[in-house]
């Protein structure tokens, strides 16, 4: 049976699910630490993100988040097209993914999510167009990392609103611990964690620590993106075998390439909800 990108999320949703919903009164606590974010535009819809940071103090925390959407016609989100809910968890590290559907082509729009008593910041997004075109402009980038300096160049596209959509060709992150490609510690840029990642928990915390960038996060709010991977997602020269930057000593190269990618689609794409669907993707890449 082939899986479509409407599966995934039917899956994803009912790992989810299941997971006991511990407390839901009211914290302090900011659960958008990491901005919002869309991608994998089409003609009549596309991919929400946000993560729902978990509140930290342990009188507070939840096994699952519930959270709510909607995408508008305008800014002020007085002209709500498409809304609804969803519950996410540790399964995904509390990231959520919509695929907001029945939008017109071309079009502009802005949306936001709920979840803990606290509203997102507003983002905005762009359907793809249909038919013939005078113009479409996109922007391209990549090679992002974060110890190397600041991400000034995500800035200023965010400045860009006539651009249809943003293209990330790969290298969105870097594995390489302190002092191993680029040292920002004069910056205070240091990459978290402090170490090689090789595992799935590393993998998650270098993305959240790049979503704590005001300018990626910028970037992300005013556009869609479309991404696709290169070898730093997993390690660098990364091969079906094996990768340059990855040895013995860091456990089955396979064990890691599987944490990479989930990382990978819990922060870029679509949601992966069981270990069967990364090795799916695995064999069609």
């Amino acid at each position: 049976m082939a899986i479509t990108r409407r599966r995934f999320f039917q899956g994803a949703a009912h790992g989810i699910a299941t997971l006991p919903l511990l407390k839901t009164f009211a914290s302090t606590h900011q659960p958008f630490q990491h901005g919002v974010a869309s991608g994998d535009p089409l003609a009549d819809r596309v991919i929400l993100w946000t993560r729902i940071t978990p509140d930290p103090d342990p009188g507070f925390q939840q096994a699952a988040v519930p959270y709510s959407w909607e995408i508008a016609l305008d800014p002020q989100m007085n002209q709500v097209v498409r809304s609804g809910q969803g519950v996410t968890g540790p399964v995904t590290d509390y990231t959520v993914k919509v695929d907001a559907d029945e939008l017109a082509s071309g079009t502009a729009y802005y949306y936001r999510f709920n979840a803990n008593g606290k509203i997102s910041p507003t983002g905005r997004t762009r359907t793809l167009p249909e038919g013939h075109l005078n113009r479409m402009r996109l922007a391209f980038c990549s090679c992002s990392n974060y110890p190397a300096g600041y991400f000034n160049v995500y800035r200023e596209i965010a400045k860009r609103p006539e651009l249809d959509a943003v293209l990330h060709l790969g290298d969105y992150i870097y594995e390489y611990g302190p002092g191993g490609f680029g040292t920002g510690s004069n910056l205070g840029r240091d990459p978290i964690p402090a170490k090689e990642i090789t595992a799935l928990q590393d993998y998650r915390q270098r993305y959240a620590q790049y979503r704590t960038d005001p300018d990626l996060q910028e970037v992300h709010r005013q556009h869609p993106f479309i991404c696709i991977w290169d070898d730093h997602e997993s390690a660098n020269d990364a091969w079906k075998g094996g990768a340059q930057n990855h040895n013995d000593g860091e456990g089955p190269w396979a064990s890691r390439r599987n944490d990479a990618i989930q990382a990978y689609f819990e922060s870029l794409r679509v949601i992966f909800p069981a270990a069967c669907c990364v090795s799916a993707a695995l064999a069609a890449a």
